[in-house]
């Protein structure tokens, strides 16, 4: 049984970097172009039965102008060349930005050429004065992981109308979608970054060290009531403890309280660009896996794409 698919990718094989020649190159009539057709028969029977040579002459040169419109339809995809730049890294849910060199052979120029998805991003492409130029197609995305680019689809309808030359890429490149970002509110860091002692970070609700008195709230433990201030005014006050913890913070997979694997990524993913953001030094620690406590644009990329790869094979690739 015959498998388009199968087909296309045989013909058609992934790469980083494809030239559209004939043999990639496909071409049909349009609906316009194929009600031409029509009317040419018409014209020529017409002309049969009435001898008529000026209506030889037109449907002649209708038929000239569909040849001639086939070969420059043709002449504006052939020779183009489309190079993968780059897949821009993003989190699940939103769309992965692919960006790609689109350039034209010496003497040539391009016009009206379309690049994109099905129900996606289509983005049009004019070479006239310049040779090359860089284009961006975005492409929705559902799960973390890898993410490799669709079949994109290249077609022109240059200069009538009347034909449609199209051609399809698969570009050899490899983008990481990072577990989308969600707090699990039970799961929540209490530990105020503004409030800062020599030996650390203050911890709220610790069981050391004393911070002070505060009005008491419903729940406090008895054994925390400051009893002398209550014979002096009455009223009931709580005695407040604080814990101190080095700079360097841990987000350690079994420490959270979590079920299921994907919430325990999309928790982790929103910690790593909240510590990111506090300028804070932390690590990371998953099983398979222990990114060591640092900092700054690179350390966030690797945290986050630790946790997109967990638990996929070395090679699997997720497509949308």
């Amino acid at each position: 049984m015959f498998n388009f698919d199968q087909w296309v990718n045989k013909r058609l094989p992934k790469a980083a970097e494809v030239t559209l020649t004939q043999r990639k190159i496909f071409i049909l009539p349009s609906r316009v172009s194929l009600a031409l057709i029509v009317m040419i028969i018409l014209l020529f029977l017409l002309g049969i039965n009435f001898q008529n040579s000026l209506v030889y002459v037109v449907c002649f040169w209708l038929i000239g102008l569909l040849v001639i419109n086939i070969f420059y339809c043709y002449r504006n995809l052939a020779g183009l060349t489309v190079k993968a730049v780059a897949a821009e890294p993003c989190f699940a849910g939103e769309k992965m930005v692919l960006e790609l060199e689109v350039s034209r052979p010496l003497k040539q120029r391009k016009s009206a050429i379309f690049f994109g998805w099905r129900n996606e991003d289509l983005v049009e492409v004019n070479l006239l004065d310049q040779q090359s130029t860089r284009i961006k197609l975005s492409h929705s995305t559902k799960e973390r992981g890898r993410f490799s680019p669709p079949r994109i689809d290249v077609f022109t309808r240059y200069p009538t109308g009347l034909a449609t030359a199209w051609s399809y890429i698969t570009m050899d490149v490899e983008g990481i979608v990072y577990p989308e970002p969600i707090e699990q509110t039970n799961q929540a860091d209490n530990r105020n970054v503004e409030d800062e002692a020599e030996n650390g970070v203050e911890i709220l609700n610790g069981s050391n060290d004393f911070a002070g008195v505060r009005e008491y709230q419903a729940g406090d433990s008895p054994k925390h009531i400051h009893w002398g201030q209550y014979a002096k005014t009455g009223d009931l006050y709580t005695k407040s403890f604080v814990d101190y913890e080095g700079q360097e913070l841990w987000l350690d997979w079994d420490s959270l309280n979590i079920n299921g694997v994907e919430l325990r990524l999309s928790h982790l993913s929103s910690m790593v660009l909240s510590f990111h953001e506090q300028q804070r030094q932390f690590g990371l620690r998953i099983p398979g896996a222990v990114l060591q406590p640092g900092s700054g644009e690179t350390h966030k990329v690797l945290c986050l794409t630790a946790l997109a790869l967990y638990g996929l094979p070395s090679q699997e690739v997720s497509n949308d």
